[in-house]
């Protein structure tokens, strides 16, 4: 891991570096590592050949591998790396890198003359020599996006599809897939209606939303098919893809198949549309109206309802679907109490069918709905109803059983509890605790892998590769490589990776890779809890009167003790603070001196963290779900889940139906994690869903939380 001192030491490097090019940048590391200024791409580099500048030459000689890695690292994202010939030759013959820096500088070629043939196989050389590793599965893809538009004018498209064909992982990436269907239909005249279906299932899955190649698909696709573009508007809008909705909009209207001015207005201003039509809805155009209540499903629910009431005997049975769906969908997410009644008036396919945007979330939110009001017969009815894949989940799995539990059907409960194998996740320990057996995983046996199997998992060169780049800071491209390292590996392997990660201090690695293995052996407690930076969490936890087993449970969830670690929306180091909630909880301790870069220091970090949770235990009735939810989610958003209770409701049950995914999942991770924790302290509790407890719709009194 970078040290404070070798990150300033780089940076310093990079910006006289790149003075002696000619140019005023800034350098700024990936978005996995610690953030600086942005690169100025506007500045055009004075040198047409840097590395024939001496000044250059000589100040690249004068540093290690590492610095000069991270420099073209940084060129190569910003598109500068072409102006190196041959970057790889200023890296040592033996660095673990130095083929990244190979492939980035052929990247950078083919940007900049896809057409060229001798790049062309240059690349192939490439591919060819690093076969079986990931460098050439990052390039081969890469490769494929740059020149798939090259391809596709030549009609090559032989030649894209034998590239793609030899990727083992981003096969079905979204652009690729377009491009594919890009290709295939862009000179058609007229393509099939089941062939125009399954194009439309594709660009509208979830998945696919938002990707410019699939843009360019709906484009082609709806002026061969015009009958697909309204379906194609309503999902759009249901994405919030708002821009593109828009477009598919004007062709409609181009095509004389919407009303310009009300259309636009529905789509536009969906208010003001309802204010000016609201006492003579039935009077509207069916399709304008339908483009209303989409609309109005972000701005205003209750008008959505009117307007879809207004149109509802004008629907097909899809279109009812996907409507009511929708409004359901919308209301359980904010908890609404009429959410159930809206689905009703979906009927037996409702969430279904083409016009749905996201069919599997919307009935999972149905039976979120359902479980809510802890109405169980429908709960098991809605759960019978979710896709199978969906349906075997850990989550659905339990709450099947909890229903069949509180119908009556005991014994069929408990082969649902049954079928939940590991006690280690938060539904695996309720569903232990359901049959009365232990829901610790800590045994008493162990498995280790041998020393001679460790040594061997250390010099497996995606791993090792792997480290090198945690060792910069690197931590996305780190994970690729780990990734690709492990994927072939039997249990006893990877718990042998686990073992050298751990030994090397990648204690984010030895945890992910320990957890695919826990399934099969026994593992070590420490291997997948361990317990890092003791002084310093043990001291502060006490000086905030938090338990030190939370922390650990929620630092384990937040960072897998990356100190370096940013999020993608910009939480920083091991308890993964925000930039303003650092500034905040400084003025709270009344620190004038606070710098914000200070957050990744190992000290400052877990001081804010655990100053910052006292706050919310304090804030949140001292409830350890409100506070861990409003640690994710934000305080103000906890409050509200709290109020919109519509009686007092089981731990687990609120803990469900948490709007966010990301929040619902932190949440039953971190008290997951916690009760492990305690458990390996010698501190146990004898019920989990006890220890949950229940949460009031209001504050009554702080009740301070612990193991």
């Amino acid at each position: 891991m970078q040290s404070k001192t070798f990150r300033t030491f780089i940076f310093a490097f990079f910006q006289i570096l790149l003075l002696c090019l000619g140019a005023n940048l800034s350098f700024a590391f990936s978005a996995s590592a610690s953030p600086q200024a942005p690169l100025d791409t506007n500045q055009i580099l004075k040198s047409e050949h840097p590395e024939n500048n001496s000044d250059v030459v000589a100040l690249l000689k004068s540093q290690d591998d590492e610095a000069k890695f991270l420099f073209f690292q940084e060129a190569f994202e910003k598109q500068k790396l072409q102006l190196f010939e041959k970057p790889e030759q200023n890296l040592s013959k033996n660095y673990l890198l130095r083929d990244y820096a190979r492939a980035w500088s052929l990247l950078s070629q083919a940007r900049q003359e896809p057409e060229n043939r001798s790049v062309q196989k240059q690349i192939e050389r490439f591919i060819a020599q690093h076969n079986g590793q990931y460098l050439a599965e990052r390039i081969r893809t890469d490769w494929l996006l740059i020149m798939a538009p090259i391809w596709h004018k030549n009609n090559q498209w032989k030649t894209f599809s034998a590239v793609r064909n030899q990727l083992q992982w981003n096969k079905s990436a979204p652009s690729l897939v377009c491009w594919n269907i890009y290709h295939q239909i862009s000179n058609a005249n007229t393509i099939s209606q089941k062939q125009a279906n399954e194009i439309l299932d594709t660009i509208n899955s979830p998945s696919f939303k938002g990707n410019g190649i699939c843009r360019r698909v709906s484009g082609v696709l709806i002026n061969i098919k015009p009958s697909t573009a309204f379906t194609r508007l309503v999902v759009l809008t249901q994405q919030n893809c708002l821009s593109e909705a828009r477009d598919v909009l004007n062709f409609l209207i181009k095509k004389n198949r919407l009303p310009a001015k009300e259309a636009r207005l529905a789509f536009n201003s969906p208010s003001r549309w309802y204010r000016n039509h609201r006492n003579k809805l039935s009077a509207q155009n069916k399709f304008v109206r339908l483009i209303a209540a989409y609309r109005l499903t972000s701005v205003n629910t209750n008008w959505a309802v009117r307007v879809a009431e207004s149109v509802n005997d004008l629907l097909n049975k899809n279109e009812k679907s996907a409507l009511w769906g929708r409004l359901g969908y919308v209301a359980a997410i904010y908890q609404n109490p009429k959410a159930l009644k809206w689905f009703a008036k979906g009927g037996t396919s409702v969430c279904t069918g083409p016009y749905s945007a996201f069919p599997e979330e919307c009935l999972q939110w149905r039976a979120r709905a359902a479980l809510r009001e802890q109405d169980w017969r429908s709960l098991n009815h809605f759960i019978a109803a979710l896709p199978a894949s969906i349906a075997k989940n850990e989550n659905w799995t339990y709450w099947k059983a909890r229903a069949l539990s509180e119908l009556g059907q005991k014994e069929q409960a408990a082969q649902y509890f049954r079928s939940i194998p590991s006690v280690r996740t938060f539904y695996g320990k309720l569903a232990a605790e359901a049959l009365g057996d232990s829901f610790y995983y800590s045994g008493n046996e162990t498995v280790e892998a041998t020393k001679e199997a460790v040594a061997s998992a250390g010099k497996n060169a995606s791993l090792k590769r792997a480290k090198a780049f945690y060792d910069l800071g690197l931590f996305v491209e780190g994970h690729r490589e780990w990734q690709w390292g492990i994927r072939n590996m039997n249990p006893s392997e990877k718990l042998a990776a686990a073992q050298w990660a751990q030994s090397e201090s990648l204690l984010h690695r030895s945890i992910n890779t320990g957890i695919r293995v826990a399934e099969n052996y026994p593992l070590d407690h420490d291997l997948l809890y361990p317990r890092p930076f003791e002084k310093e969490i043990n001291s502060y936890a006490k000086k905030a009167d938090i338990d030190v087993n939370w922390v650990y449970g929620l630092m384990r969830q937040e960072s897998r003790f990356i100190a370096a670690a940013q999020s993608r929306v910009g939480a920083n180091g091991l308890m993964q603070i925000m930039p303003a909630t650092a500034k905040w909880i400084a003025k709270q301790l009344e620190l004038a001196d606070f710098k914000p870069q200070t957050i990744y220091e190992i000290d400052t970090n877990i001081y804010f963290g655990t100053t910052y949770l006292r706050t919310l235990l304090d804030r949140l009735d001292g409830n350890i779900i409100l506070a861990t939810a409003g640690y994710n989610a934000g305080p103000n958003r906890a409050s509200r889940w709290q109020a919109s209770l519509p009686k007092i409701t089981e731990g687990a049950i609120f803990i469900e139906t948490i709007p966010f995914t990301e929040t619902r999942n932190y949440v039953q991770n971190v008290l997951a994690n916690t009760v492990e924790y305690a458990h390996g302290q010698g501190q146990s509790i004898p019920s989990f869903k006890k220890w949950l407890g229940n949460i009031r719709p209001e504050a009554k009194e702080v009740v301070k939380e612990t193991i």
